[in-house]
């Protein structure tokens, strides 16, 4: 089976694009769904709570991504300190994920996986795909998204810095801007590109 990664940065219109690459058969493997399966898992709760204050957990037990946000978005070490955290347990439900889709035979998979090239899951992919977009585009997606403030919005666009450098390493870049059907167009004369493409695999991580 076939597996290519998805990077970019927050608000890029990754999901957008790779809906748009699964369209031939593929399956979508979200890092960022399972990244909240790993928020949920008792241990995780209990770290969370014990290192970044007891309100980042509800009265229903569930961690409030919201608080959880606010204390480590545009805090670099906070950041760091929940990501070492959060992604083993997220790295361990990729690899079980595209694994059972192998098993069922899948032709390809599209690992949706902002940080991918920063971080290690384990996973080889057969090539890398950056999404981009600039960042009054992506400000204005997040502020109708999410419903996030303006500071909200800046921590979130800054806790990302590498964006660049994540193009720059990926082996096709896709522009989201503009409408949906001219990133659908460019989506479809990407693929047969992914398809002949004989790359280097790599795993996850700088």
């Amino acid at each position: 089976m076939r597996v290519y990664a998805v990077v970019g940065g927050i608000a890029s219109g990754k999901t957008t694009v790779s809906t748009l690459l699964a369209q031939w058969g593929g399956t979508v493997v979200d890092a960022d769904r399972l990244g909240h399966q790993a928020l949920a898992v008792p241990r995780v709760v209990r770290e969370l709570s014990r290192r970044f204050g007891a309100d980042t957990v509800g009265a229903d037990g569930r961690v409030d991504r919201r608080v959880l946000g606010k204390r480590v978005f545009g805090k670099p070490a906070r950041l760091a300190e929940l990501n070492a955290l959060v992604h083993p347990e997220i790295g361990r439900r990729v690899r079980r994920r595209l694994a059972a889709l192998e098993k069922r035979g899948v032709p390809y998979a599209i690992l949706d996986a902002a940080l991918f090239l920063d971080v290690e899951l384990g996973v080889e992919v057969d090539a890398v795909v950056a999404v981009t977009a600039p960042r009054a585009v992506r400000r204005r997606r997040l502020r109708h998204r999410d419903g996030l403030s303006e500071a909200e919005c800046e921590a979130r666009l800054a806790s990302q810095p590498r964006i660049g450098v994540w193009t720059r390493q990926a082996d096709f870049r896709i522009d989201t801007q503009g409408t949906l059907s001219e990133v659908e167009e460019r989506v479809r004369r990407l693929w047969p590109q992914l398809q002949r493409f004989r790359g280097r695999r790599r795993e996850g991580g700088p």
